[in-house]
């Protein structure tokens, strides 16, 4: 093949990676729950709060990784290059600042993070699996040492919504983007390479995929252990009395300014190293799982509702954003003042409606309008001559 004369390396294309696409699906579910099921308001937190709460996410990053990885070994020079992921990161950040800049908006967006963390990916996509997964670990060590050290260092932070308003005051975005916010790409960015690691193997091979449930089931099992040993101990403050809680219990800021001791933490989105290995096992438990769930065609066939979700990811999770900001409106405007607690109904009403809709849009039409218009933008032309 040659591009305006030029020969060119053979575009590698192996059709979509069903795993992935499952995985996906069960992380928008699980973000889903977190977003509009019931909330945590009684002593005990709701069962959706204990499997999904600082673990959806997480599995959404990390699968930026194995995607990243997997577009760039298959397309180098189209939707893989460097220009192409450049330009669907910055439509990324931009999209997420302009939800997040809707009034009442109770879901705290992803998507400007998520394209922080595309963009740091990009000078890791050449190195090794085992040095990925060396690094991810270092990282998820050291990564929150220096975000604690440069937290004691500054005034309180409260972590908030990042939106369009925040351009105005772009070291203070970036700073909030990458280490204050509620999913900091520079804490976070382990999750991505432990899914740059992940998309250099084969995820179709049933005993990498039985290698990754053991893996990590037993780092999620050990994480736990070692988190619930601290708090028995003591060495875990506890002043609310939270007990076994604390596994699942997070933080929203340290209006109190940082504590060392706060490193100890294990519960959602805390951002320490023990919360960092045990969200990024329990990632990789759920995609070994997905990927031994598709070896059997019949399952493979009954999930493809989620499948179809999870392939065109990007247009479901803004739809559910939407939804659940008007379902939040609307709470306002009959119960002003009032907060709403959340509901199953909701949680289950949004599935089955997003996966249904995907599944016909991926049957009928084909790739999502927010992915189509993404690759659109982001790869040029190419006059094209064999």
């Amino acid at each position: 093949m040659s591009v305006a004369g030029v020969t060119t390396p053979r575009r590698v294309n192996a059709g979509r990676v069903d795993s992935v696409d499952l995985a996906r699906g069960v992380a928008l579910i699980g973000m889903v729950l977190i977003h509009v099921g019931p909330h945590w308001v009684d002593p005990d937190p709701p069962i959706g709060i204990i499997i999904a709460s600082g673990r959806a996410a997480p599995l959404f990053a990390m699968l930026a990784g194995v995607a990243l990885m997997i577009v760039h070994q298959r397309d180098p020079y189209g939707a893989g290059s460097t220009r192409a992921t450049w330009i669907r990161a910055a439509l990324l950040i931009v999209l997420g600042l302009s939800l997040g800049a809707l009034e009442d908006m109770p879901v705290l967006i992803i998507l400007a993070f998520y394209g922080v963390l595309v963009v740091l990916a990009l000078p890791f996509r050449r190195l090794r699996a085992r040095t990925l997964l060396a690094l991810a670990v270092a990282w998820a060590v050291v990564a929150p040492v220096v975000v604690i050290g440069a937290e004691s260092l500054h005034d309180p932070v409260l972590a908030g919504q990042a939106e369009l308003s925040d351009l105005r005051h772009p070291i203070d975005l970036a700073m909030e983007l990458v280490v204050w916010g509620a999913y900091p790409a520079g804490v976070w960015f382990a999750y991505v390479l432990v899914g740059l690691a992940l998309g250099r193997l084969d995820l179709r091979s049933v005993e990498i995929a039985r290698r990754l449930v053991v893996v990590g089931a037993g780092l999620v099992l050990l994480t736990l252990t070692a988190g619930w040993i601290l708090i028995r101990t003591g060495m875990v403050d506890d002043p609310d009395d939270l007990g076994w809680r604390l596994l699942v219990a997070g933080i929203s800021g340290r209006p109190a300014g940082a504590r060392w001791n706060d490193l100890l933490l294990v519960g959602s989105h805390t951002s320490t190293p023990l919360n960092l290995l045990s969200s990024g096992a329990s990632a990789v438990l759920v995609i070994g799982l997905c990927a031994l769930v598709v070896q059997g065609r019949w399952a493979r066939q009954l999930l493809t509702p989620i499948r179809a979700a999870g392939a065109m990811m990007l247009t479901v999770y803004t739809v559910h954003v939407l939804w659940a900001w008007r379902l939040r409106v609307n709470h306002l405007e009959e119960f002003p003042g009032q907060r709403s607690d959340g509901a199953h109904q909701d949680w289950l009403l949004q599935v089955v409606v997003l996966c249904a809709i995907a599944a016909l849009w991926w049957r009928f039409v084909g790739k999502g309008p927010l992915e189509w218009l993404m690759r659109q933008v982001s790869i040029r032309p190419r006059c094209v001559r064999t």
